[in-house]
């Protein structure tokens, strides 16, 4: 038989045999090191006969170490060390061989010639992608990101103000609807690609190739104001150590009046507390430098990030182990010890109020599918990332389906919980409401106003009960008197008046947690819960921001160290500007306003290039052939109506709200309340313009797309895997379009 004719300019050395044996490799490679870790185990017939594929490509490899440049022959040995771990790490074996295919690429599609201008400076670029050490640390990541401690308060809030099952009915169904499915489309992108560049959704849809940059501007501005969390946790952590601590004694005295004007409010001492922390201004308008005791907080949460990330994937899957499972751990202590306080039944009845009229709220449904977004973290970009490290292989519909479990379950486990703690601190403050009241009364007996009729009995032992029966005896006449001239104290309208900021729910348990007996163990607890939530959160937002830099940017992929680090300080530097008197504003501004729109915007858009623009029948086709299983064909379906219909409907509703005038809660320093405001006109039109600014380069690429006259789909099935990222499994896509 004669050999194969070679390319011009080149030649292949012809095969003396038909297939090499271990001693034939060079010792010291890679290669030989992977096998001789399998020799004595019992491997199936189709490992074996890829192992020994991989064997015999080693050799006409080193044959032609003559005519092939080291930078290549390093990136082959590289890809055989990571196929080999990622096959015997995740048992799940690929349909085709990444080593054959890096032969292709290196042997039969490149000449000699080529191969040798490639300059030094390329090869240097070369790293093998890191994948996670195991599955589990790769779901522990998953779990911290959607463990955002915001989005589980905003749930249990919601719960509350829409009727409890009203609320999680239509939850569960938008989350199998939308929340699933579009999970499991960010997965199998970044997971398909092995990269999560800013280019990637132009190999997808050529003409959204500018959603992975606007998903990077939204990351980054969110990762702006999300660590702000920790650094308030941080600066409460820093006066446990006092014998009293500070937010459990009203810091001015008493007035003529003998009431404490500052302390009226529900949240008390704390709330008082935390304001004059933060320097609030009395609005928005009023600025002024940012706060220095906040300032060196906010630098130490930072640089808890740094150090948990400067290692790189390694380290980051270390500290899941703690971040993730701590928060189950203490959130059980703490479930066993709510349920025992007094007036915790209050809140969990809310679990079980069914509203039938409530299931035509539109409000409830628009809110629903909100949390539904936000819950998946779909839009940001960390999921594309994190599934990036992952083997193309990998079943990530099991683990989009996984997650949504975990997060339904999770949701479940800590809402009993935020009740229970909700309910004792509605409790409390009702029977602080009711001796305040009869103080009044008391007074205005005094002054003549009332009759001594009215005078309330001694409320040492349950007030609100004693008060209350006390109030209905009462004539009608006087009891109208009466209720004329003081509040009402109720433990349903003070649950009612539950805020939906993340900095409520810093105030409710810092205060409810100092009434526990040993209140100094539980604080401890406390903190640590909510730190390891808010580190997690903030950790998986600035990998969204890290990884991208890093496939999109030679420079970052060879400097890791350098690029976490300066990444981390300029976002420090920019969050800074939430640390002035009006930054709590700004925060509250753009955490609960300005984030809906671009992100449910870049949904819309990912969903559109992925179902439309690639086609969501080929694109399915592609998914089934890397899993080996088939896929619910019901995801096209819900790809290309469903999911674009309710997001459109949840864009719509929520720019309505937006019309009719967002409003905060702002601090009057003359009588020391909070007051309800209005944003300035000034505000609408930064929330316009910055929505402009991260949302343009979507439009600016389409139109770039129609003046070059690109197609709005690719004309074939693209190879996915560019940069650094790890070779990719070739397989026959399907020619089928929507």
């Amino acid at each position: 038989m004669t050999s194969r004719s070679t390319k011009k300019g080149g030649s292949t050395p012809s095969q003396t045999k038909p297939s090499a044996s271990l001693e034939d490799v060079p010792s010291g490679s890679s290669l030989t090191k992977s096998l001789k870790s399998f020799q004595g185990k019992k491997l199936p017939t189709e490992r074996l006969s890829m192992l020994s594929s991989l064997t015999t490509w080693s050799e006409s490899a080193w044959v032609a170490e003559a005519k092939v440049s080291k930078s290549r022959m390093a990136k082959a040995q590289a890809w055989e060390t990571l196929a080999l771990e990622a096959q015997a790490r995740g048992g799940i074996q690929p349909k085709s061989s990444p080593i054959e295919e890096a032969t292709v690429t290196i042997v039969t599609q490149e000449s000699s010639e080529d191969m040798t201008k490639i300059n030094k400076e390329d090869s240097d670029d070369f790293t093998p992608r890191p994948l996670w050490s195991s599955k589990v640390e790769y779901i522990l990541a998953l779990m911290g990101y959607l463990m955002n401690p915001g989005r589980l308060w905003r749930f249990v809030s919601r719960c509350l103000h829409k009727g409890g099952c009203n609320f999680l009915i239509a939850y569960i169904l938008l989350l199998l609807c939308v929340g699933i499915p579009l999970l499991f489309l960010e997965m199998a992108v970044g997971q398909r690609a092995q990269q999560s560049s800013m280019d990637l959704w132009k190999t997808l849809g050529p003409w959204f190739g500018g959603i992975g940059y606007s998903m990077f501007l939204v990351c980054f501005i969110a990762n702006t104001f999300t660590n702000l969390f920790n650094s308030w946790i941080l600066f409460y952590m820093s006066h446990m150590f006092y014998f009293v601590f500070p937010w459990e004694k009203c810091p001015l005295q008493r007035n003529s009046s003998n009431f404490d004007p500052e302390c009226e409010r529900a949240t008390s001492y704390t709330y008082f507390w935390y304001r004059k922390t933060l320097k609030a201004s009395d609005s928005i308008e009023d600025g002024g430098s940012p706060a220095f005791s906040l300032s060196m907080f906010l630098f130490v949460a930072w640089c808890l990030i740094c150090v948990f990330m400067v290692n790189g994937m390694k380290s980051i899957g270390k500290v899941l182990y703690v971040l993730v499972l701590l928060p189950y751990f203490i959130i059980t202590c703490f479930l066993f010890r709510t349920l025992t306080l007094e007036g915790s039944e209050q809140g969990l009845k809310h679990l079980l109020i069914l509203k039938v009229a409530s299931i035509y709220d539109l409000t409830m449904w628009s809110q629903a599918g909100t949390q539904v977004m936000f819950d998946m973290g779909l839009g940001f970009g960390p999921i594309v990332s994190l599934a990036s490290h992952m083997p193309d292989f990998n079943n990530c519909l099991h683990d989009a389906f996984l997650m949504a479990v975990i997060k339904i379950l999770t949701l479940l486990f800590i809402t009993p919980f935020i009740l229970s703690v909700l309910s004792f601190w509605a409790t409390i403050t009702t029977h602080r409401c009711c001796k305040r009241n009869a103080e009044a009364i008391i007074m205005l007996i005094a002054h003549g106003i009332l009759p001594p009729e009215a005078q309330p009995p001694d409320l040492q032992d349950n007030p609100t009960f004693t008060y209350h029966s006390w109030l209905s005896s009462l004539p009608q006449p006087l009891k109208r008197a009466v209720a004329s001239k003081v509040p009402v104290c109720n433990v349903q309208e003070k649950l009612l008046k539950i805020e939906e900021s993340p900095q409520f729910v810093l105030l409710i348990f810092t205060e409810v947690i100092s009434l526990f007996p040993g209140s100094a163990f539980w604080t401890v607890f406390c903190f640590l819960l909510l730190l390891s939530l808010g580190l997690c959160a903030a950790l998986m937002l600035t990998l969204g921001v890290i990884i991208p830099l890093q496939d999109t940017f030679s420079f970052c992929r060879r400097q890791p160290r350098i690029l976490t680090v300066g990444a981390s300080m300029v976002l420090f530097l920019c969050s800074l500007f939430f640390l002035q008197p009006s930054g709590i504003y700004y925060f509250s501004l753009l955490s609960e306003y300005w984030i809906v729109l671009p992100t449910i915007s870049i949904i819309i858009c990912e969903t559109l290039a992925v179902a439309w623009a690639y086609g969501a029948k080929r694109f399915l086709a592609d998914m089934m052939a890397l899993l080996s299983c088939s896929i619910f064909l019901g995801c096209d379906w819900l790809w290309r109506y469903v999911s674009p219909a309710v997001l459109l409907g949840l864009f719509v509703a929520f720019f309505i709200q937006l019309c009719r005038g967002p409003i905060y809660m702002a601090w009057d320093s003359r009588t020391s309340k909070e007051v309800v405001r209005r944003y300035p006109v000034w505000c609408l039109i930064l929330l316009a313009g910055l929505s402009v600014f991260v949302f343009m380069p979507i439009p600016a690429y389409f139109a770039y797309c129609l003046v070059m006259g690109i197609p709005f789909r690719p004309v074939a099935s693209p190879k996915l895997s560019v940069g650094s990222g790890q070779s990719l499994t070739k397989k026959e896509s399907s020619k089928a379009v929507p």
